[in-house]
């Protein structure tokens, strides 16, 4: 397992102790990491979620310096195995949109309802080739917020919820940084998320006030109210959850330090839901009042209610 940090951009650590719940768990971040902790890193660190901002740093004996200024920030997603690096057809109650389609067919073998990424996109071979290569990817932190009329952001502390078209989430995730290979997130990239996150035996909160629990199958798949903003949400995920809130609001709806990926709005990935120009949005909404909008639920829709970026290197 290894992470893999762009030029121009600098591991940070993360503020601690003020949630009942997560001791120690508070995802501001409070300053660039030191070069001697960067270079003691340890697997469980990265399977923890490594958090990354965009600002170039220099380190003068070790310790970085400059302040930490304006940054968007993102999550190194470990892929050391490739073929771990695939879609998922969830096998949870909702996983797909049955009262719509009658079915939402996922594999690739069956061509009349091939509604999946277009692998033939230079950008989508060279994403699949840098995941390879460099064994993960990054994820924006943040739902995505307008930055300006042309470009997005991952920042805490930001409003959402905008609607606009495809064709304008697609060209904003884009245009995020000339730097990096930005891009509106591919449901392929969704899944190995939520599959790393139970791989990794991510921290999320329980059902009952003041415990954690490892998440599993069941709160990607089939309920995830114990750590999203939904309107029946459980335990402490219940505090401030029902309305539509801003980025990073609540450390309980947060896994592996990325948030929202249960709940808040719904968000639009690439994958295509139908051959009609639909496209799919993930991971439920604040106002959901069932089970059935978990993390890995799918819904066709033809603009962007929310959006993640991905991007590789």
């Amino acid at each position: 397992i290894q992470i893999v940090i762009p030029k121009e951009f600098a591991p940070v650590i993360l503020q601690t102790g003020t949630t009942q719940s997560l001791p120690g768990e508070n995802g501001a971040v409070k300053e660039i990491m030191p070069a001697e902790e960067w270079n003691n890193i340890t697997k469980e660190d990265i399977n923890s979620g490594i958090v990354v901002v965009d600002h170039e740093i220099t380190y003068d004996g070790g310790n970085p310096s400059g302040s930490v200024p304006d940054f968007n920030e993102y999550v190194w997603i470990p892929m050391p195995d490739s073929s771990k690096f695939k879609r998922v057809a969830w096998n949870g109650p909702y996983w797909t949109d049955k009262y719509y389609t009658g079915e939402h067919l996922l594999s690739e073998e069956t061509k009349e309802n091939a509604f999946w990424e277009d692998k033939t996109t230079q950008q989508y071979i060279q994403m699949e080739s840098s995941i390879i290569k460099n064994k993960g990817f990054y994820i924006s932190r943040y739902e995505s917020s307008r930055k300006d009329d042309t470009t997005v952001q991952s920042k805490r502390g930001q409003q959402i919820g905008e609607v606009i078209s495809v064709s304008e989430a697609i060209l904003m995730s884009d245009n995020m940084k000339p730097s990096i290979n930005s891009h509106l997130i591919y449901g392929i990239e969704w899944d190995s998320i939520l599959q790393w996150l139970i791989n990794s035996e991510a921290i999320i909160s329980s059902t009952e006030s003041g415990e954690t629990k490892k998440i599993e199958l069941y709160d990607i798949e089939a309920d995830s109210r114990s750590w999203g903003n939904y309107s029946n949400a459980l335990g402490d995920a219940s505090i401030n959850a029902g309305s539509l809130q801003l980025t990073g609001t609540s450390e309980y709806w947060k896994a592996n330090n990325i948030y929202d990926l249960a709940g808040n709005i719904l968000e639009l990935t690439q994958e295509r839901y139908s051959n009609n120009g639909l496209y799919t949005c993930r991971g439920g909404y604040f106002s959901a009042i069932e089970t059935i909008y978990s993390a890995a639920y799918r819904y066709n829709a033809d603009t962007a209610r929310g959006f993640r970026l991905g991007f590789f290197i």
